[in-house]
């Protein structure tokens, strides 16, 4: 990770996560965190593109994980722990961010900017100072501009 950059790091992220509570027995209420680890898992994978989107959208604005997507399987802890920046990188592959990108560059062509990745990172609500560190990674990584940030970064989170 860069020196002085602010951004959360995995374990800071799993700690910070706001998750929706649900109702369980005698209406003791316990927050998806406090879940015995690897129940997420169990979970079948959504399919229907209404659940689908609601997902994403709440992993992309609010970092909340409440079902599997068939994209988690994607994700290789090994391959992102080979780049310094994994932690950054498996962050905004939590996120959905990669996941949003190639939506947009699905239905828009890239214009060899950072315009869509500036305002899918605003999305998250991420600072501007976050957001020039994260694009600096980018840089680094391969990634000028959207459609290689798709094509070389996110390369090094999944596979």
């Amino acid at each position: 990770m860069l020196e002085g950059v602010d951004l959360m790091s995995l374990e800071e992220y799993k700690g910070e996560q706001i998750v929706e509570s649900e109702l369980v027995g005698d209406s003791e209420l316990v927050g998806e965190s406090e879940l015995i680890e690897g129940q997420l898992e169990e979970q079948p994978i959504i399919k229907k593109p209404k659940l689908i989107k609601e997902e994403v959208n709440r992993r992309l604005v609010h970092g909340i994980k409440k079902h599997n997507l068939e994209y988690d399987l994607l994700y290789n802890a090994e391959k992102a722990a080979l780049n310094k920046d994994g932690d950054v990188l498996t962050f905004l592959f939590q996120r959905m961010f990669f996941y949003r990108l190639n939506e947009k560059l699905s239905a828009y062509q890239c214009d060899h900017s950072y315009r869509f990745t500036r305002q899918i990172l605003t999305q998250m609500q991420l600072s501007r100072g976050k957001i020039n560190d994260i694009l600096e990674i980018f840089k680094k990584n391969g990634g000028v501009c959207d459609c290689e940030v798709l094509y070389n970064v996110e390369s090094l989170v999944i596979g």
